[in-house]
């Protein structure tokens, strides 16, 4: 049987760029939906979009999912993911390699790049970790 999953993600660094940053994540089926949110200390943008891809990719793993659509806002994030962009920092690459270890475990990975607007609500889990 297939558990297709929906991840949202998102990540942020307040109020500078590096800074204090958090992550949100929301894994999605038909059945059940984890959302989650966290401090993760001092970080970048970029890296704190892929903590909070690898996290949602680890509560899929975790929930058995079969296939799985990843969907956030940070197109360079995405395009590295699928191979179009290069990955010039040398501290995102082993961030892009989990990435791509974890995807491997799914029968079916895709990841797309959406509108800001349509990730509102990974977004707002964001907001939520800094405001906690």
């Amino acid at each position: 049987m297939t558990t297709p999953a929906v991840i949202h993600f998102d990540g942020g660094t307040r109020p500078d760029n590096p800074g204090p940053s958090a992550i949100g994540y929301i894994v999605e089926t038909d059945d059940w939906t984890k959302e989650g949110n966290d401090h993760i200390g001092e970080s970048t943008n970029n890296r704190t979009e892929y903590h909070a891809l690898i996290r949602g990719l680890e509560v899929a793993s975790e929930k058995r999912c079969t296939e799985v659509e990843a969907r956030g806002d940070s197109e360079v994030i995405v395009k590295q993911v699928r191979g179009e962009y290069g990955v010039n920092q040398p501290e995102l690459r082993p961030l892009r390699d989990r990435v791509q270890e974890l995807a491997n475990e799914f029968e079916q990975f895709e990841i797309q790049h959406i509108p800001r607007e349509e990730n509102w609500e990974a977004d707002e889990l964001v907001d939520q970790a800094f405001s906690n």
